[in-house]
């Protein structure tokens, strides 16, 4: 999950004081609900999860290694899949996901209910599963973070989804700046297996008004 010049001290301070951005790849562009699906590979100018990573990195730097909290890791990908499980027990385990596990900010979740070949969409970027635990892990402050449901998880058939708000704290070493979304998530499930194939989550802000929320 990637929110471009937010991983920037610099620009996240320039949000916070009400100066803009400076122009050029970290400046984000203006954005429509509607032209958010077709828009090309630089998603608006803003950065993707490995650019904003690649940020958090060098800021960082060796002092910095290990002082921050990390989430535990998503059960193992050896672990045994949770095969067409009925819709109460799935519904129940999701739910736990995002309240108890805080998954969207941590990458913790129920991996067994995964098919290890599912994607991870969001509004700026696709990401194959490994890379959205270990992106999601180093890209958030799990202790300053935040999702609660403001739905119940719902078992449909082919999919699950539940409606969402979360407050999520970027992972910097000076200032950890915090923005604020809501959404959907819909996941999309295997007909053979009913394991989930597909993660999408589509936000009620664009990418740009999710930065205007950035706060310390």
């Amino acid at each position: 999950r990637a929110f471009g010049c937010v991983a920037c001290v610099a620009c996240a301070r320039a949000l916070t004081l009400g100066a803009p951005p400076s122009r050029g790849r970290l400046a984000a562009a203006p954005t429509t609900a509607a032209t958010r699906p077709s828009e090309p590979a630089d998603h608006h100018g803003l950065l993707t999860r490995t650019a904003a990573l690649r940020h958090v990195t060098l800021a960082t730097a060796a002092a910095f290694v290990g002082l921050v909290p990390r989430a535990q890791a998503a059960s193992s990908s050896s672990e045994r899949k949770l095969t067409n499980l009925p819709d109460a027990e799935l519904a129940r385990l999701v739910t736990a996901d995002v309240e108890e596990r805080q998954f969207l900010a941590t990458a913790d979740f129920t991996r067994a209910l995964y098919d290890e070949a599912a994607t991870f969409t969001d509004e700026i970027d696709s990401y194959a599963l490994d890379k959205f635990v270990a992106g999601t892990k180093k890209l958030f402050d799990a202790t300053k973070s935040r999702v609660d449901l403001t739905s119940p998880v719902v078992v449909d058939g082919a999919a699950v989804s539940f409606r969402f708000r979360e407050d999520l704290c970027f992972n910097l070493p000076l200032v950890k700046p915090v923005v604020s979304l809501s959404g959907k998530v819909v996941l999309t499930r295997d007909p053979a297996t009913g394991l989930f194939t597909s993660y999408r989550e589509y936000w009620d802000q664009t990418p740009t008004e999710v930065l205007k929320t950035a706060r310390l």
